[in-house]
């Protein structure tokens, strides 16, 4: 583990108590210069560090610290908890991780290799984001699992829409936005067993931008924020909220009543769009006009050999981007 994890688990561990300079060094085996660059990189990410001249450092309070007590007091459904200060990516962890007999949740502060969907990345900086995988065994067949990603987008609405006070939009299939900026990328992947068609285990990762972060240059003017305020909400209620909703959605996936509401929040409807066939850089233009029951977007191509005719995408064939 990094200086920073380390110091930021030994000050939760001592929360309100100061800690001598020496005693930390003692405490982590590093020297005094390490543990003050880790400590402005905690205090940047906002964590709420006191320090005292001849009595050390303290962690004032655990506010929106992701913790265990910050999360599990308002789960709704069992859930096996396990969270980290940072990993690579909660899906794969998840996918390590053991599955007992109840859902799991993995939660991590950050993410060094976090993915979205073809196989892009998804930027995870620590202290202002909610990185978290949802992990079961499901007992609907593999066939279903097609609806998963549509279902816990409409979850991780309803769950930002319920602790951050916010109205998010989907864009088809997959990623929440709020002020035409993407606030949310959800990746889901099931393993499976073949000779039987069901699934052994689902996992649906979701990133959520909470607050002001640094992102790439790449990403100015795409990525956004919940709320331009640090800690103006609590990320672990809004994970507990976010696992509630999602078992929630999950119960009745069978009978496809999410995607009502999906299709309500789904704001490239109506839309001129772009399509790219084929993940291709070849764009075609076309209007979106529907989703349809099994989840495919319904589309009217503008122009080309196809202008005219309509047209059901599936998620594995194309990316989608508005004609602006």
């Amino acid at each position: 583990m990094s200086t920073r994890t380390d110091l930021l688990k030994l000050l939760s561990e001592n929360t309100g108590i100061y800690l001598s300079g020496q005693k930390i060094g003692e405490e982590l085996k590093v020297s005094r210069n390490a543990i003050w660059k880790a400590m402005q990189q905690l205090r940047e990410e906002g964590y709420n560090i006191e320090s005292k001249p001849s009595t050390g450092y303290r962690l004032k309070s655990k506010t929106n610290m992701l913790t265990v007590d910050a999360v599990a007091g308002d789960l709704a459904f069992p859930c096996d908890l396990q969270i980290f200060d940072t990993v690579d990516s909660t899906n794969n962890v998840a996918k390590e991780l053991p599955l007992k007999d109840k859902p799991m949740m993995v939660i991590a502060n950050k993410q060094t290799g976090g993915r979205g969907r073809l196989g892009r990345s998804f930027a995870s900086p620590a202290g202002t984001g909610l990185y978290l995988t949802i992990a079961l065994q499901p007992e609907f067949d593999l066939d279903k699992a097609l609806y998963v990603t549509m279902a816990a987008a409409v979850a991780v609405c309803r769950a930002i829409e319920t602790v951050a006070g916010v109205k998010t939009k989907i864009k088809w299939v997959n990623d929440l936005f709020y002020n035409n900026k993407k606030i949310c990328g959800i990746l889901t992947e099931a393993q499976t067993n073949f000779e039987n068609g069901k699934i052994d285990s689902l996992i649906i990762g979701i990133g959520v931008n909470c607050f002001p972060g640094s992102f790439p240059e790449e990403l100015s003017g795409i990525a956004g924020c919940l709320s331009q305020k640090k800690n103006s909400f609590s990320r672990g209620r809004l994970a507990a909220e976010i696992f509630n909703e999602t078992m929630t959605v999950l119960e009745d996936l069978q009978s496809k009543a999410f995607l009502r509401e999906y299709r309500t929040k789904c704001f490239v409807l109506g839309k001129n769009i772009l399509v790219h066939p084929n993940l291709s850089d070849n764009a075609i233009k076309a209007r979106a006009i529907d989703i349809d029951e099994n989840g495919g977007l319904v589309v009217e191509y503008l122009e080309g050999r196809k202008a005219r005719q309509m047209e059901t995408l599936t998620t594995g064939e194309v990316s989608i981007k508005l004609d602006v």
